[in-house]
């Protein structure tokens, strides 16, 4: 038994230096934040870069906040508080009759075919707390038919989760922050991952900042019109963690963990959306699961890997629209872990 486990250590000990070689040659010299890597819920590698970060950095997620969203809709749907093909309309006022054909699993895979503006304009009309200018009054809402049917079509929406939030505080009754506190975030042991509220910055977190021709600018954004799609701050260890959640059933149930990772709606030619989860085979034929955000001084990518059982989260503090760099550095990943006795590129 005593043999088993050294091998093992020493196979993961290799394979750990492996994954290091890869991410220290393909990491640009210029990004600032954190990569982490991780098997079985136990980590191969994990590094910070620039701009005084530290491994264990909180950092603005950005659109990977949606995870924990449609997480938690999950697990309301698990404890039959609600169901994923209930109408929008069952949990919100005022919603327009002609959007009643809209479900809650057409937000949860961007499907629901209503234009975004306009579904926008609806919600702060209607919930005016979510309008991030108190000095000047929201645009008018003027109702608009769908574009396209619900289910049909793909596009990107933050609104349809902040539209999640709201249905599931009234599924449940409790306020939205405290249910992604009590049903995901505690049952995981995510104790770094929180909503950052009123402008006023989590302690710790990473500041976030924009290149400009003068250098590195802070750029940073309120995040009071993207709850629930974009106001959580985290770490990487933490969203490592969040990802394992998905590999038994101690959190979800099996069906409602394959309705979360199955393919919904095709996004482009061999992409395709789960709730929350954008689905692709690489090249060499390994599935990739993940999700990027993306704001103001940050950016954040969340990878899941099912077949090597990997985690990589990449998190930075500088929003650079390009990360030439990461794509590759994923395959590679896979397929070192895939096949440890082959040589990193």
């Amino acid at each position: 038994m005593k043999r088993v486990a050294l091998v093992a250590m020493l196979l993961t000990g290799c394979l750990s230096a492996r994954v290091a070689r890869i991410v220290d040659r393909a990491v640009d010299p210029s990004f600032s934040g954190v990569v982490l890597v991780a098997r079985d819920n136990h980590t191969l590698f994990r590094k910070a870069y620039g701009l005084a970060n530290t491994p264990a950095t909180p950092f603005m997620i950005m659109s990977v906040s949606k995870q924990f969203t449609a997480m938690l809709i999950l697990r309301l749907a698990a404890a039959n508080k609600l169901r994923l093909d209930d109408p929008v309309s069952k949990y919100l006022d005022d919603w327009p009759a002609e959007w009643n054909g809209v479900e809650i699993r057409h937000l949860l895979s961007h499907s629901a075919g209503l234009d975004i503006d306009t579904t926008y304009f609806w919600l702060v009309k209607h919930h005016p707390e979510y309008w991030p200018d108190p000095a000047h009054a929201p645009p008018a809402y003027a109702p608009k038919p769908p574009l396209a049917a619900p289910g049909t079509k793909y596009q990107y929406a933050n609104v349809g989760y902040t539209l999640l939030s709201m249905i599931a505080s009234k599924a449940d009754g409790r306020p939205f922050d405290e249910l992604l506190r009590d049903e995901v975030l505690r049952p995981l042991g995510l104790t770094h991952t929180l909503p950052e509220r009123n402008g006023v910055r989590t302690p710790g977190r990473a500041r976030g900042y924009t290149r400009t021709d003068r250098g590195l600018q802070l750029a940073e954004q309120k995040t009071i019109d993207i709850v629930g799609a974009g106001d959580l701050v985290s770490t990487a260890g933490d969203l490592a963690r969040f990802d394992f959640a998905f590999d038994d059933d101690r959190y979800l149930p099996a069906t409602l963990r394959a309705e979360m990772l199955a393919p919904h709606i095709e996004r482009s030619p061999g992409s395709s959306m789960g709730y929350a989860w954008f689905l692709r085979t690489s090249s060499d034929g390994h599935v990739i699961q993940s999700h990027p955000g993306s704001g103001a001084g940050f950016r954040a990518f969340n990878y899941r890997l099912p077949d090597q059982r990997l985690a990589i989260v990449v998190l930075s503090n500088v929003d650079d629209r390009d990360v030439p760099w990461l794509p590759p550095m994923i395959e590679r990943i896979a397929r070192v872990c895939f096949s440890p006795s082959r040589d990193s590129p």
